[in-house]
């Protein structure tokens, strides 16, 4: 590369001439250009391959059907289009049909590409550089957190940007050859890269908060994300929350794309726009126009990518903090649950349940959310010994009132504030609360449970045994997953022992249906009792932390 490029790279992001140095030889340029053409010769050989060619011996009387034919005034029959002849005797060829499905695939191909190997190449060098040492070594240089996280985003996934680079060609120009217009094109583009922004965000942070996962993370990142990006490409609209899914992606913007000019239900891709066009988001009809869909997809990707981006702000400097405070906490479940109402707000919903829909994407939020709020045991017994002495004298005042200090201390527990967050979370979903049937009493069970995780959490967080973070997870998925695996397994199914589901098993996981009013209030004063007893143990561990060791001796 050229030395005055990388001086001019290294004035402005050291980090960033760091990575480009270390990945931009020769020998990797040349693979990864390799990997990319070869790639696109493949697809374009193979369907190649596919477009029909009249047999030996063919009779009219005998026709053939296929989806690249050109049909009598553009009439389908069947699941198929009749292939008729031309002067020469050859099939006449739909030819944007075949490059729709160039660039259906190639777009497909390369948001995979891009998403799960960069999500694994950042996850894998974050742990790279965690077990040589060299991440403190950067921590300690004068660079702020900002500038190594572009340096990372930047550098790291550089040889996959490059083979991204050369296929580009070949993306516009099958699009253009579909028929596609060229800004439907470019806004499937700017949804891959704000995709990118969000997906590299998100790996950045996995990297540097899961260092106790042992080297499985970069596997464990990709896998999720290749799932993750499978699905929204598959799933069709289903007009509930679950639609989030698709926008988190550039599924949303690609669906859009297709679309516009697949005009009939038997195409080859109508699989990838099945439904999209009646998506809506608070009642706006966001799947017929490309202006909007791009634009939501945009917020959606950036406000989660702003918000990976304030936990690694957080997090590289200290890594013994918090990933977010209590206040960024608020906001984020503020704008959260305003983009998630739009999708559960539909003038057409599909026979799917609603209900569950709108609490899996919740569960998965407020989970992040214990993780994120929950302090370290050292944390906590600073916390609980010198609240205090170390807060500034002009909030002393305030601080006077524990529960101020639980409300917005970094170092207090997590229990309060995760019960601020459902009550906000509750008070925005108030308008889906009052159109869906049952939605009152799932959200009181999803909120219990919710509290009951905050405070196991917490306690687990506060023992003196290695691998808490280890503890904590496995000790909430056998309280999310246990009980209805054993319940099942003993034949106490939902409608046999209605209370034993709502006590036990968490909202999304199936209920019995019309239950009796006591079974609801026994099972959510069952859930009340056990949440208050967790928080008074925690309550008499915090008191004992908070004497001074002097007192502890003389009182021993």
């Amino acid at each position: 590369m050229n030395t005055n490029i990388l001086d001019t790279i290294g004035n402005w992001n050291s980090q960033l001439f760091r990575e480009l140095k270390g990945r931009l030889k020769m020998g990797n340029i040349a693979i990864a250009s390799a990997i990319s053409l070869s790639s696109q010769l493949v697809l374009f050989l193979s369907l190649s391959a596919q477009i029909p060619v009249v047999p030996l011996g063919y009779k009219p009387s005998s026709p053939i059907y296929h989806r690249f034919c050109t049909g009598f005034n553009g009439k389908t029959r069947g699941n198929g289009i009749k292939c008729i002849q031309d002067a020469a005797g050859n099939f006449m060829i739909h030819w944007p049909s075949w490059w729709l499905e160039i660039f259906v695939f190639l777009s497909i191909f390369s948001a995979i590409a891009l998403l799960v190997a960069g999500t694994y190449l950042l996850v894998g060098d974050l742990d790279k550089e965690e077990r040589r040492g060299t991440l403190n070594f950067i921590r300690l240089s004068p660079q702020s957190a900002t500038t190594i996280f572009l340096g990372k985003i930047l550098g790291v996934p550089i040889l996959i940007y490059l083979a991204a680079i050369l296929a580009l060609p070949l993306h516009i120009y099958s699009g253009l050859a579909a028929q596609i217009p060229l800004h439907h094109i470019l806004c499937f583009d700017i949804a891959m890269v704000v995709s990118c922004a969000l997906f590299y965000s998100g790996a950045m942070l996995f990297g540097l908060t899961t260092s106790w996962l042992g080297g499985f993370q970069p596997w464990l990142a990709s896998a999720a994300v290749l799932g993750f990006i499978a699905t929204a490409f598959n799933v069709p609209a289903v007009g509930n929350a679950a639609d989030l899914l698709v926008f988190m992606s550039p599924a949303a913007v690609l669906k859009q794309v297709i679309s516009q000019v697949v005009d009939s239900p038997y195409s080859s891709v109508d699989w990838l726009v099945r439904d999209f066009a009646r998506m809506e988001w608070f009642h706006l009809a966001i799947g017929k126009n490309i202006v909007s869909c791009t634009g939501l997809s945009f917020l959606v990707c950036a406000v989660a990518a702003y918000w990976m981006w304030q936990g690694w702000q957080r997090r590289f400097p200290n890594p013994t903090s918090t990933v977010l405070s209590k206040k960024q906490s608020y906001l984020l479940v503020i704008c959260y649950q305003s983009i998630i109402l739009g999708f559960a707000l539909q003038s057409s919903p599909y026979s799917l349940d609603g209900i569950a829909f709108l609490w899996i994407p919740n569960l998965m939020v407020f989970l992040a959310l214990i993780a994120a709020l929950t302090p370290e045991r050292q944390a906590l017994y600073d916390w609980a010994r010198y609240r205090r002495q170390i807060v500034p004298s002009s909030q002393k005042l305030w601080r006077r009132y524990p529960i101020l200090d639980l409300i917005w201390s970094e170092k207090s527990p997590a229990p309060v504030a995760m019960a601020i967050n459902l009550l906000t979370s509750t008070l925005i979903l108030i308008p889906w609360i009052l159109l869906t049937s049952k939605a009152f009493v799932c959200m009181i069970l999803f909120v219990n449970f919710i509290l009951i995780y905050a405070a196991v959490t917490q306690l687990l967080m506060f023992t003196k045994s290695r691998n808490q973070q280890v503890w904590a997870v496995c000790t909430i998925g056998g309280l999310l997953f246990l009980p209805p695996i054993i319940l099942s397994m003993l034949g106490l199914t939902a409608d046999k022992a209605p209370l034993m589901w709502l006590s036990l098993v968490f909202p999304i996981f199936g209920r019995s249906g019309p239950e009796s009013v006591s079974d609801i209030l026994l099972s959510i004063l069952g859930q009340w009792t056990v949440w208050v007893l967790l928080n008074l143990q925690l309550r008499r561990q915090l008191r004992i932390a908070g004497q001074s060791a002097s007192k502890a001796l003389l009182k021993a």
